[in-house]
């Protein structure tokens, strides 16, 4: 065999191999949502895969409970509040990185960064720890928009501080050399070229938040919770395919979040 040939086998071989990878990497991801899709539409009085038949039971049956209209308000609610705070302090922090010349510059990006580094079930159990302490576990939709907060933040200093850092920093200059205010100059200048950072920093956050299990089930009480921690608590008790209906209807919601970014901003923002 030639060493042409034998060199295109190869990279027959390789693309064979690397078409596969990518085949399998989406099956695994996407298989187990697949199946939860499916199964919500199942008749059956129990989750099944693959269904005996077609019924929307179960989509009809969630509506019933007396927690769902209340968790999803709340959660919803909680998300959009947590990603608003957090793009204002992501925005801030950001703009400090990426301009900034302070001694504690690597500080503030270890700290801020930090909850990105360590597992969410860690940062909700010492979070509910400090509350005890200080007394204020009773809060509960402070604590959660607290705690959603500092987990969603480092999604938006990462996606604005790598839109900040991309942009000619010539062109504040200039605005600064024509008259412009600092103010004038951050309002028209620097937040136009960051907003695709901004942007999809937020969405980031917003689905981060609304999803969450991990933080929120150490925050929620009888004054506040959210409708994973209510779906996790229902699936305790119960083996019927809501849960499986709440969670499409979840991804339902996150879909329409990317359809109407795609369809206003485009997808080019997460690149």
């Amino acid at each position: 065999m030639s060493s042409a040939r034998a060199e295109n086998v190869l990279l027959l071989a390789g693309k064979f191999l690397s078409v596969s990878m990518m085949v399998l990497g989406f099956v695994f991801l996407l298989g187990p949502i697949a199946i939860v899709v499916i199964s919500s539409f199942t008749p059956a009085s129990y989750l099944t895969f693959p269904p005996t038949g077609f019924s929307l039971r179960w989509y009809y049956e969630v509506w019933s409970f007396s927690w769902f209209a209340k968790a999803l308000l709340s959660s919803f609610v909680i998300s959009v509040t947590a990603t608003s705070i957090s793009a204002v302090i992501g925005i801030l922090v950001a703009r400090a990185l990426a301009r900034g010349t302070f001694r504690a510059k690597a500080v503030v990006e270890l700290v801020v960064l930090t909850p990105l580094l360590l597992p969410i079930v860690v940062l909700g159990f010492g979070l509910f720890n400090v509350l005890v302490m200080l007394a204020w576990e009773g809060n509960n939709f402070v604590n959660l928009i607290a705690g959603h907060v500092m987990i969603t933040v480092p999604f938006v200093v990462r996606s604005v501080w790598s839109a900040m850092a991309g942009t000619d920093i010539s062109l504040e200059e200039a605005s600064l050399g024509l008259g412009a205010t600092p103010y004038q100059t951050f309002k028209n200048v620097v937040l136009p070229m960051a907003r695709p950072g901004i942007i999809s920093g937020g969405i980031l956050a917003f689905t981060m938040s609304f999803n969450d299990v991990s933080l929120s089930i150490f925050l929620t009480g009888p004054k506040a919770t959210t409708l994973p921690v209510q779906m996790m608590a229902h699936i305790e008790y119960s083996s019927d395919p809501t849960p499986a209906a709440i969670s499409t209807l979840m991804l339902a919601i996150t879909l329409i979040i990317f359809l109407i970014t795609s369809r206003t901003v485009g997808l080019k923002i997460f690149a």
